[in-house]
């Protein structure tokens, strides 16, 4: 009778596992970007800090010119378009926090050279909703 118990109950522990690797393997490919092709355009949301892009080569005399940039929460950066909008643009200052859906092109997907210059995964086109999600304080 123990020997039937416990074979049930590795039994049980066993579909249980199977069926948690299963659930995990599914959402960590739900998480995925839709398409295996990591240079294709793909829609996405960003949360992230409104900044001026850095320029990867910071030696030598810095030009003043400002390209509108998200860092994300994962410390990267993406140049951001908004031409595509949907709905009218806040105003935004560098610093304050958002959060936008839209086409993400990453930079390998690129025909120019312009961008090569920032350490940016790509452009992010906002064409829906932004969200303000902090507003940095006032100079």
């Amino acid at each position: 009778m123990k020997t039937k118990t416990f074979a049930t109950i590795v039994l049980a522990i066993g579909f249980l596992s199977a069926g948690f690797f299963a659930f995990n393997n599914y959402i960590y490919d739900q998480k995925q970007q839709p398409n295996s092709d990591a240079t294709t355009p793909y829609r996405g949301t960003l949360s992230g800090e409104f900044v001026c892009l850095p320029h990867k080569d910071q030696t030598g005399p810095q030009t003043e010119e400002c390209a509108f940039g998200i860092k994300t929460e994962a410390s990267e950066y993406y140049a951001v378009d908004f031409s595509l909008s949907s709905q009218e643009m806040p105003t935004f200052r560098a610093g304050d926090k958002f959060s936008a859906t839209g086409l993400i092109t990453p930079i390998e997907n690129l025909s120019t050279n312009q961008w090569q210059r920032y350490p940016i995964e790509g452009i992010f086109s906002i064409t829906d909703s932004v969200n303000i999600l902090e507003v940095s304080p006032s100079p």
